[in-house]
Order: structure tokens, then sequence, then C-alpha cells
């Protein structure tokens, strides 16, 4: 992907920054939560992670789960619940907390985890941009961000919040950065918010979404902007199509694809597209490696 070189190089900047601060501040915690976007559960992990981490245990919370398709959030934490306990869940709303505790306790035990001694547990949130760690903080303290102390040897940024629950949460902003392995990969991170426009090409990122819906729900396509199944197969002729239905066009009455990249992203992040999950999980595909392709 020409042009997009500078903005590969600012993520492995922050990449190398992210690693360093987590394996800082790893051994102070007992249980990592690791946020994942229920609508692409591989391709929004950082397959360091579990290198960086190694044997501390470890719950998977699958966010937005009210935008994914149900079905395949099952099936999803079906195979991933092999490598550690699976939440999956809305963090805006629903039993949030009493899920991710629950999960907790069983990943410390499945551990081996001692915690003798000392009321509740000490937790780690990581996960790549935009996944919903914030939102998770804010749930499981009750929107406090009650600080308990610095975290050892740094005195700005990090610092321990407070659980109702008893322990606490250390809040560590930005520890991973997402790993662009290939192209299935980039275009979800740019849908999901995880990636912007200075690292992907923003029409073709678009016509790769829209050639997936298309092939997964043709209907709900049709239904929103009026274009059949036919016309909806190629990504890039679609988006001329929106754009010129929707007004958008350049000097000359050029159909604007950007603008219209930009409509489509829209309406899928406000949920206006319905339950949309970007990559399933298939058999022989590595699915149990957060670092694996996905098709499309």
């Amino acid at each position: 992907m020409g042009g997009y070189d500078g903005g590969r190089g600012v993520l492995t900047a922050h990449m190398v920054r992210g690693e360093r601060a987590l394996r800082s501040h790893l051994a102070a915690v007992d249980v990592l939560w690791e946020v994942a976007d229920a609508r692409c559960p591989r391709a929004s992990r950082n397959p360091r992670l579990l290198r960086l981490c190694g044997t501390k245990p470890r719950v998977l919370v699958l966010s937005k789960d009210d935008l994914a398709e149900q079905d395949a959030t099952a099936n999803w934490i079906a195979r991933l619940r092999a490598q550690c306990p699976v939440v999956a869940v809305d963090l805006r709303r629903g039993a949030v907390v009493g899920e991710l505790w629950a999960a907790a306790r069983e990943a410390l035990r499945g551990a081996g985890a001692g915690l003798a001694g000392r009321e509740g547990y000490r937790a780690m949130v990581v996960g790549v941009p935009n996944t919903g760690k914030s939102t998770l903080l804010n749930r499981v303290t009750g929107g406090r961000h009650a600080a308990v102390g610095a975290a050892p040897g740094v005195t700005r940024g990090p610092q321990w919040l407070h659980l109702p629950e008893g322990g606490a949460v250390l809040d560590l902003p930005g520890v991973l950065v997402p790993r662009l392995s290939g192209w299935p990969v980039t275009w979800r991170l740019w849908a999901i918010g995880a990636v912007g426009a200075q690292i992907v090409d923003e029409e073709r990122a678009a016509a790769s979404l829209w050639e997936w819906i298309a092939a997964r729900s043709p209907r709900t396509l049709e239904g929103r902007y009026g274009i059949d199944e036919q016309a909806a197969a190629d990504g890039a002729t679609a988006l001329t199509e929106l754009a010129r239905r929707r007004g958008l066009l350049r000097t000359g009455a050029v159909p604007d694809r950007l603008r219209a990249a930009a409509v489509l992203l829209g309406d899928l992040r406000r949920g206006l597209l319905g339950a949309v999950t970007l990559e399933d999980p298939v058999e022989g595909d590595g699915a149990a490696d957060p670092g694996a392709e996905s098709g499309a």
C-alpha cells in the first residue's frame, strides 16, 4: 500500500512504547482483561500479547456485542474459550461487571493463582485502539476513576483505580497497537476505527467492506441504499453508484467514492446496517492465533 509507510512508522513507534509499558507493569497485576471487538475478534487482537504475557491469567472481553451477529459471536466464543475465559458484552449496558468478575475468578483458578491475604485482585486492561478499553474501565469502576496510587515507578499516566467488588485495575492507556498483517486485517481494523486514513486506502477499504456485507447479506445494502445485488457485487462500482445516488460529486459531476466510503463507514458504526460480523472462524484457519490471516 504505497503512500502509507509514514503511518506504519508511527504505529511501530507506538508499539515499541506500548509493549515496554506493558512489560514494566505486568508483574504488578494478577489477571489481564484483553478487550477485542466482537465483530472481528481475530483482527482486533495484537498477536504479540500471548508472547509478551506468557502464562499470566487472562480474560478475553468481546466488546460491542450488540453490533455483531449473535450466531457468529457464539461460534467465536466456542473457538476462543480454549485459550481463556471469554465474555461477550455490550459495554454500554448489561451485566458487565458480574460477568467479568466471574470470568476473572475462573481465569485465576485455572492458573492456580493464590491471592490469600488480599482483598480482590489486581487487573490490567489491554487492547488495540477503539475496542472499548475506556468504556470498560468506566463500567467496572462505576465511572469514578478513583486513583488509589501511582503505578510503581510512574508519576504520570498509569494509575490504579478502585474496583467496587474489591481490588484494583491498572489504567495503562495505549498499551497495544494493531498489527497490520495483511489487507484482510487492515480493512477490518479501519472498519472498527482501530486505524485511520493515515494507514489505509479508505476507498479500497470501503470497497472490501461493501463486498463482505454484499456476500453475507445483500438485502441489507439494497434496503439501505437501493443498490441491487448485481450492482453491489463489486465494491468500487457500488461506491460509485452510492455517490451518484447521494449527490456526492466532485468537479465535473465525478462521483466521489471517498465521501461514499464515509457514508458506508458511518452507517456501519452507528448500527444502521444492523448486526454485522466482519470475520468468522473457519476450521483450519488458525482462529486460535490472533495473528492469523482472515479471508476477504
